[in-house]
């Protein structure tokens, strides 16, 4: 199985993210998360799997369970829930599409509608955030 990259440096992802004009995709989850589980084994993984996105979109995991920490896009510490919340996330599984800068680009996607077409909703999704990065109309 693949596993996402955990994402706990903001300042270094935002650097690579700026030099290589990428879109920060986060997916916030927690550990005991069933719904977190679906989306990574069932739209994740194979997306990465088969290298969808992989020249456009940095894509990685914050868990928010109690105790872990992330350095935000200023390089301070902070608890990875204290994080989420910055962008409004209180449920699990959502989705961020941040730009270098930790602007969200697009509207986050939170929870699970339909899982037979989430790989839709995150692909208009990472397109239209890509295009508002690089200065191109969606």
């Amino acid at each position: 199985m693949i596993r996402l990259e955990r994402f706990d440096d903001f300042r270094a992802l935002a650097a690579r993210a700026r030099r290589e004009r990428r879109v920060l995709v986060v997916l916030i989850s927690q550990r005991e998360c069933a719904y977190c589980h679906k989306i990574k084994e069932e739209v994740l993984h194979p997306m990465v799997k088969a290298g969808d996105f992989a020249n456009e979109i940095l894509l990685g995991e914050v868990l928010i369970d109690a105790g872990e920490t992330v350095a935000d896009f200023s390089g301070r510490r902070v608890s990875a829930a204290h994080f989420a919340h910055r962008y409004g996330v209180y449920v699990t599984p959502t989705l961020l599409f941040l730009d270098p800068d930790g602007h969200q680009l697009v509207k986050k996607m939170v929870g699970i509608n339909t899982l037979e077409m989430y790989f839709y909703y995150l692909s208009e999704a990472v397109r239209e955030a890509v295009a508002k990065l690089r200065g191109r109309r969606s």
